[in-house]
């Protein structure tokens, strides 16, 4: 049901309740429908590379080096094609290492940027055919001085760490109390996981930005959120998860942040992206995110929402740390850290057809 301001009051009951009794209805929402296997299940896609021991289904990945530092992993398909382009990306028994004569951001961004667009033009990379002419910052350490840029689709390619912003907005019911969230549907022309339920906000670190000014700017991009109330938003921490796809490995991080909305407030699409937003029960949250029609990326950040306000915790899931762990992957330690190459050939692996996408 597509939710509008003359209706939001209607989805809730009309018993009022205490701050005790509703406690003890989201108990009994959480208790009642929550599909905890299912969610336990989708969080394990969520993290497939990791649970395959940080190996491809394709076989074993290389590290990718730059400035001293490992900052991507690269899949047998990707190694084999990388080859071609060793003035950039140097093939070693230890794994690729970006060519030290590019000494600076900007001379590392450009010498990428050729090898990736004519790795596009070749069209032999699922992972380009969403294409954004969009860059994201690469780092050794996030936060300090970014080593280069890539265009946001190659993340996967080159198995760097990606970063984004999600915003988790809700409201409660005035007349009992009860939380509803809203979620959005992307645009059916959205280059990744079109027509999916997604986060109510949610977009990529792009080059130049902070985690707070791109909340601030997909807020009033994707859901006309003013900024009197984006302001308002609450930062709620981070999510990680490193999965598997046929685009390649994403090892994701999302800058978290949530927002209780006036019950009044309708959430409308600003930059064609999003195709409609719906406000729902707590019970039929949990239902799409556990569902396929839920992007499957951004269910990590609804798990945590779920955990920070008590909808999930050790009493209702007997596997509760393991689900904890499966939304926060130390990705840093996990790069500082690699496994050492079992193979010592750059040169044997044979790619062995696409994964199955997330």
């Amino acid at each position: 049901m597509i939710v509008t301001a003359n209706n939001i009051s209607e989805l809730s009951s009309n018993n009022c309740f205490t701050n005790e009794q509703q406690q003890q209805q989201e108990e009994m929402v959480t208790s009642a429908f929550l599909p905890v296997p299912s969610l336990m299940k989708v969080l394990r896609k969520c993290n497939s590379f990791l649970l395959q021991g940080l190996k491809s289904v394709q076989g074993e990945c290389q590290p990718l080096y730059a400035c001293g530092r490992q900052i991507g992993v690269i899949r047998p398909d990707v190694a084999c094609y990388l080859l071609e382009y060793s003035h950039v990306f140097t093939p070693t028994p230890h794994g690729f290492f970006l060519n030290q004569q590019l000494d600076s951001y900007t001379l590392r961004s450009s010498a990428i940027d050729v090898v990736l667009r004519d790795l596009r033009a070749k069209n032999i990379l699922t992972a380009f055919r969403g294409w954004r002419e969009e860059c994201f910052n690469v780092w050794a350490d996030f936060g300090t001085e970014p080593i280069f840029q890539i265009e946001r689709s190659a993340a996967t390619v080159l198995g760097v760490r990606a970063f984004g912003v999600h915003v988790m907005g809700y409201t409660r019911s005035p007349k009992d109390g009860s939380m509803m969230i809203w979620i959005q549907k992307r645009a059916a022309n959205k280059p990744t996981y079109p027509g999916m339920m997604d986060t109510m906000v949610g977009g990529g670190i792009t080059a130049g930005f902070t985690p707070s000014q791109v909340m601030k700017k997909e807020s009033a991009e994707e859901a006309s959120i003013p900024e009197h109330l984006s302001r308002n938003a609450r930062s709620c921490g981070s999510v990680s998860f490193f999965a598997e796809s046929e685009r390649g490995l994403h090892a994701n991080t999302e800058f978290v942040y949530e927002i209780e909305l006036p019950e009044d407030f309708v959430p409308t699409n600003a930059d064609g992206e999003v195709e409609g937003f719906e406000l729902v029960t707590v019970a039929d949250f949990i239902s799409r995110v556990a569902s396929s029609k839920y992007k499957l990326t951004s269910v990590p950040v609804a798990v945590d929402f779920l955990i920070r306000h008590g909808l999930i915790n050790s009493e209702t899931e007997a596997e509760f740390p393991a689900l904890m762990e499966l939304i926060h992957v130390p990705l840093h330690q996990l790069y500082l850290n690699w496994p050492k190459l079992t193979s010592s050939s750059t040169t044997d692996r044979t790619y062995n057809g696409p994964a199955t996408d997330l």
